[in-house]
């Protein structure tokens, strides 16, 4: 990710791309998937929080984040629950989110119990 020198716009696109994979049919492929988790899961996890919270991040980038917020590698380093009013954009997205993303909010990962 050397063209993106800049942490909070690096983040940005690793969580869109992140997102987009999610938003597959497929649900993504594994391995690109796990490449794109692992490049995030070795940012600082507060500039991680503080690129959700400056602008305006779009669906595609919650829908990312939401996927590595509720990741087993990112629960058992930093636990289920995040700071508002990150955990609170995540609840919004439920309606456009994935399958498999309202699944994970719906028990309770990122600190969120949702209704179907």
């Amino acid at each position: 990710m050397d063209g993106y020198p800049d942490g909070i716009e690096r983040i940005r696109v690793l969580l869109a791309w992140a997102g987009t994979s999610a938003r597959e049919s497929t649900g993504g492929l594994k391995s690109y998937d796990m490449a794109v988790q692992r490049l995030l899961l070795a940012e600082d996890p507060d500039l991680i929080l503080t690129a959700l919270a400056t602008g305006s991040p779009s669906p595609v980038q919650l829908e990312g984040a939401a996927q590595l917020f509720s990741s087993v590698e990112w629960t058992g380093a930093h636990g289920k629950d995040l700071p508002e009013p990150r955990r609170s954009m995540l609840i919004g997205l439920q309606a456009g989110g994935t399958d498999s993303m309202r699944f994970r909010m719906r028990h309770g990962y990122c600190g969120a119990e949702v209704s179907a």
